[in-house]
């Protein structure tokens, strides 16, 4: 159950950043629209944990929240870089 705890918390934080990162990179939004994005963090990352305890296994749900996080932070570079990212 700790190491299932420890997945949850530590793992589905960048995750949930990666997530809320590419919808502000991909969507146009002015500053003052930017900050409810940013708050979607909390409920976005509570949602990963309790997916990661609903789900049984708990290497399949670290990589799944590995992979998320490896995608999303690659995606948001990527469009950084190519230059297509609406920020």
């Amino acid at each position: 159950m700790l190491a299932r705890s420890l997945v949850a918390v530590f793992l589905s934080l960048p995750a949930s950043f990666a997530v809320i990162g590419l919808i502000l990179v991909v969507v146009p939004l002015t500053t003052s629209q930017i900050l409810p994005f940013l708050l979607m963090v909390f409920p976005v990352w509570l949602g990963f944990v309790c997916a990661s305890y609903v789900l049984d296994d708990t290497e399949r749900v670290a990589m799944g929240l590995v992979v998320i996080s490896v995608v999303g932070f690659g995606l948001v570079a990527l469009l950084k870089y190519v230059g297509v990212a609406a920020l």
